[in-house]
């Protein structure tokens, strides 16, 4: 099973066949960072920023990211900057690259009705 490793880019380049960096600067990066102020006005920490990055994912748009990622990512091992103790983006990531026949990354009709959970 597929697992998060700390590390820089250069350090899954050397995995390259068996990991990807989804870390700052990547295209997997998480837009959301701890320290910055979020939408709602205080500085986010770690564990809002990856659960604003988990409901991004499955909004509308982020829906088809989701999908995309998931076909990408599927079966490897995820590399990103972030402590191995802390929430991590690479965490959604792996549980979306990694259920069972692309489950999570489909709109159900409630998700339509209900909009992002």
């Amino acid at each position: 099973m597929p697992v998060r490793l700390r590390g820089a880019s250069r350090d899954a380049a050397a995995l390259s066949t068996t990991c990807a960096y989804v870390g700052p600067y990547s295209r997997y990066a998480n837009p959301f960072t701890a320290g910055a102020r979020s939408p709602l006005g205080p500085p986010m920490d770690a564990a809002e920023a990856v659960d604003l990055f988990a409901v991004t994912l499955r909004g509308p748009v982020g829906r088809h990211y989701a999908a995309r990622f998931a076909q990408t990512l599927r079966g490897l091992d995820l590399m990103c900057t972030c402590p191995l103790d802390a929430p991590c983006h690479a965490d959604v990531l792996l549980r979306l690259a990694n259920a069972p026949d692309g489950e999570g990354t489909q709109p159900r009709t409630t998700d339509l009705l209900e909009g992002p959970r």
